[in-house]
């Protein structure tokens, strides 16, 4: 039995002992357990935002790779040593995420690095870690070029594409939307989402009936609104995150628009339902974690989440907490040789994680369901799960 089965199994007796409180850049998160001595530990780097618009998400994410690393600490460590979380803030820069990578590589000395950045830092410290050969899992970053630059960087969350594919396979064959209004965010991670759904959805004999970027942070659509309206769409798909996308659909119905709204992972927040209240109802969206399904990986995971920070976790803190156990069940096996562990994360095949049975690809890319959520009733509802090539 893999040992992430045997930690499964007992650590709804364990009791997390993490600080919730957010940590300052290269800050070391450690269980009580863990010792003094530097020789017995082993250093888990983390890379994402901790300060800046986006602080909130990576936040979550940290702190999910911290409950993984208690767990595991918990359960003996690796390989008799525990594990040290070591974090740095890049601030949602690419700059400062090639620094804080550098860093840790360097300095601090970590044996893998789990990735809590977006799409653009991520793309930038993928080449620096092919470079310093320090494996790395993606939590939650999509754009597809972030895994090509060799094999010591693998994601657990498919890629920005895919999800767009996934999406247009939906709107069309199953909502029979033929006039799709798009808006996007106008990053990596809007425009590569969006480049394979208008693909995708041409392919199925849909049209888009009008497209508009948007930037990070805009609060006033109405513009884009009133032509979006006029193009009469029968489907508006926002991919952007939940502040905008929760502006976005209440703006809309204010507008009197009533075709279907259909979104991304970016929604899935409670921040989204919070910020759009009744508008997000009946809004559906790709994703790759729900609160609510029944798995006993799941269930676990939500009810010591919901213990220790009294809210329900989202799609970043299951990727985040996923992407840890990935790397920490490696070294299990392989031990904290770099070119070993490298070897062992590319060799992962149907792990249980949060996110669903976890196995990588010749192109370190995950294999794994896409699930569809739709807001019902003031909640995420699970619709649908399919796995796309």
């Amino acid at each position: 039995m893999k040992k992430l089965s045997l930690i499964a199994a007992g650590v709804l007796t364990i009791s997390l002992m993490v600080s919730g409180c957010a940590a300052k850049s290269s800050d070391s998160v450690k269980s009580d357990s863990t010792t003094k001595n530097a020789g017995e530990t082993v250093k888990l780097g983390w890379i994402g935002p901790l300060t800046g618009p986006t602080a909130t998400d990576g936040t979550h994410s940290r702190d999910a790779a911290i409950m993984a690393i208690e767990q595991y600490n918990k359960a003996g460590g690796i390989q008799g040593k525990k594990v040290e979380l070591v974090a740095e803030d890049d601030q949602g820069k690419p700059e400062e995420a090639l620094k804080g990578v550098q860093k840790l590589i360097n300095n601090d000395k970590v044996v893998a690095i789990v990735g809590g950045a977006y799409s653009g830092p991520t793309k930038t410290i993928a080449a620096k870690i092919q470079e310093l050969k320090v494996p790395m899992v993606i939590a939650y970053a999509v754009h597809p070029d972030a895994t090509k630059g060799g094999d010591y960087v693998n994601r657990v969350i498919y890629t920005g594409p895919l999800q767009g594919k996934a999406m247009a396979d939906y709107a069309v064959n199953d909502l029979k939307k033929k006039n799709i209004a798009v808006l996007y965010v106008d990053i990596d991670y809007g425009k590569s989402i969006y480049t394979a759904f208008k693909e995708e959805a041409g392919k199925l004999g849909a049209n888009i009936a009008i497209e508009r970027p948007f930037k990070m942070g805009d609060k006033d659509f109405s513009s884009i609104l009133t032509a979006v309206k006029a193009a009469n769409p029968d489907g508006l798909y926002v991919v952007g995150y939940y502040n905008e996308a929760a502006a976005i659909v209440k703006q809309a119905k204010e507008a009197g628009i009533s075709a279907q709204l259909l979104g991304v992972d970016g929604f899935d927040s409670p921040k989204y339902l919070e910020l759009g209240k009744t508008n997000t109802e009946g809004s559906t969206f790709t994703t790759s974690f729900y609160a609510s399904d029944n798995r006993s990986v799941v269930k676990i995971f939500v009810n010591q989440w919901q213990d220790k920070f009294k809210d329900i976790p989202d799609m970043l803190s299951s990727q985040s907490y996923d992407a840890a156990m990935v790397i920490m069940e490696a070294m299990q096996k392989a031990g904290t040789d770099k070119e070993k562990l490298k070897q062992a994360i590319n060799d992962t095949k149907d792990l249980e994680g949060t996110s669903g049975k976890i196995t990588f690809g010749k192109d370190h890319e995950v294999i794994k369901p896409v699930i569809f959520m739709t807001v019902k009733d003031g909640k995420f509802q699970f619709v649908k799960s399919k796995t796309y090539n």
